[in-house]
This record gives C-alpha cells, sequence and structure tokens, in this order.
C-alpha cells in the first residue's frame, strides 16, 4: 500500500505569509487614509508620514515576492502535495496586484 502525501511546509509557510501580507495591506491602507486625512490641509503638499506608508509598502510587496517565490518552490516539489502551493502562489500574487492598484489609484501614497 503506497504511503499518502503529505501537505508542502513550504506551501504552508508561503500561504502564511501571504495572508499575514494581505491583512498588512489593509491596514496600510487604513493607516494611508488616517494620515492622509488628517493632515489635509497642510503646507499643499504631501502629509508628513505618507512616506512612512511608502516604505512599508515596499516590505510589503519583498515579503510578498518571497512568499511567491516559496509556494512556486512548492509546486515544483513531487514528492508532497501541492494545494498550499497553488493557495499561498494565488494568495501573494493577488496580494502584490492588489497593492499596486491601490498604490497607482492614490489610495496609499
Amino acid at each position: 500500500m503506497p504511503t499518502p502525501l503529505r501537505h508542502s511546509s513550504l506551501g504552508i509557510v508561503s500561504l502564511l505569509i501571504a495572508l499575514f501580507g494581505a491583512v498588512f495591506l489593509a491596514g496600510l491602507a487604513v493607516a494611508a487614509s488616517i494620515i492622509a486625512t488628517s493632515a489635509a490641509g497642510e503646507n499643499g503638499g504631501h502629509p508628513q508620514g505618507i512616506s512612512v506608508v511608502g516604505v512599508e509598502l515596499l516590505f510589503l510587496l519583498g515579503l510578498q515576492l518571497i512568499a511567491l517565490g516559496m509556494g512556486v518552490a512548492a509546486l515544483r516539489r513531487t514528492d508532497e502535495r501541492r494545494l498550499f502551493g497553488a493557495l499561498g502562489t494565488a494568495t501573494a500574487a493577488l496580494v502584490m496586484v492588489a497593492a499596486v492598484a491601490l498604490t497607482l489609484t492614490g489610495r496609499l501614497a
């Protein structure tokens, strides 16, 4: 009787990192809107704390690149199940697309 395949630990970690990134992106959007509304009329330029949001956005994109790489590595393993690798890859890609879309629409920076 063949032994059942176990779930990929790389895939599980990839999914967890991607989900953390999704929660982090939601918090980042809330923080950016609070910063933008609290300093709306000051000195005509960007609010002071908005540069911190940009740095955190770069951190988020780097974290999602790591999750994406781990998900792809989990998909390439033949001796383990690939479900969590696929979920981690899809979630990381979705979070990256959402972060870029929010940035381009002006919601984050």
